[in-house]
This record gives structure tokens, sequence and C-alpha cells, in this order.
């Protein structure tokens, strides 16, 4: 199957020239779905019911990062680039984007300086130092411990 890419960044571009309409208007201009499927969408994503009916300009930064969520998702990506994805964001949203990640099948590229984050949803460590790559297994703090105890284990180095 061919690679489909999602981007995610913490910059909302893909709101741009919706800032006058509402939730489920983007949604139903992205998709085909119903009113009431946009509505369900929109609410996994941690949105309550009176939030889809708001002016996009009138969300929160939070809120505006979950709908990009919300739209990344929709578009049925098999990899995913997230770019800082945390940046700005409201404990509510982290904890929807932490759960996207749980449940989302495909590969996942996260650049972030959120160590939280990344020891929550990350299950290798790529390391870009002096020109070449070197992975680990586990999460951030596995990384960390693994290089400073100098027993740490690359899965793979290239140059």
């Amino acid at each position: 199957p061919s690679t489909k890419i999602g981007y995610y960044s913490q910059e909302h571009q893909t709101l741009d020239g919706w800032w006058d309409r509402t939730p489920i208007e983007l949604i139903r201009a992205k998709t085909p779905k119903s009113e009431g499927d946009a509505v369900a969408l929109l609410l996994k994503f941690a949105f309550k019911y009176e939030q889809t009916r708001l002016p996009i300009h009138n969300l929160s930064g939070g809120e505006r990062s979950r709908l990009q969520l919300a739209l990344l998702m929709l578009s049925g990506p098999n990899f995913l680039l997230l770019d800082e994805p945390t940046n700005n964001l409201d404990i509510a949203s982290v904890e929807v984007l932490e759960a996207v990640m749980e449940d989302f099948e495909g590969a996942v590229l996260v650049i972030s300086h959120d160590r939280y984050f990344l020891d929550r949803v990350v299950d290798r460590v790529l390391e870009l130092k002096d020109g070449s790559m070197t992975g680990y297994l586990g999460g951030y703090t596995d990384y960390v411990e693994a290089v400073k105890s100098g027993r740490h284990k690359p899965i793979r180095q290239r140059a």
C-alpha cells in the first residue's frame, strides 16, 4: 500500500479561511459526513456540543488544535508527522492527542521537546547527532537512562 502522510503543525494552517465558519461546517466541507456524524467526530475529540456550532475564531488554541487533529485523522493517513504537537495545548487537548496516538495503527514521527508526552506515546527514540542517526528502543526516559549509564544498545546506526 502507498504511504499517505498526515502533517500536524502547531500553527493551525489548515484552519485558514475558515475562521468565521463552525467546526461542523469545516468537517462537512472536507468529507461527505452528515451533520450527526460530524458532531459525533467532534465529540470524540473532546468538543462540547455547543462548541461544534461556534465560529472557529471563538475557539481556544487547544480547541483549534483538537479540530486540526480531527481533520488530520479524517484524511486517513497511515504515517503521521507531528511537529511539536503539544506546544500551546491545554491538558484536555494533550490527552486527546495521546488517545489518538494510542489508537493510530500507522507509523508516527514526533518532533517534540515535551519529555512527558514522549514517554507516554513513543516506543523508540531516534537520536540525530554529529551527522548520524541512532535508534533506541523504549521511551524518552529509557533513552536518557541508557545513554547516561553507557549501556545503551542502539537498534541501528546510520551515518
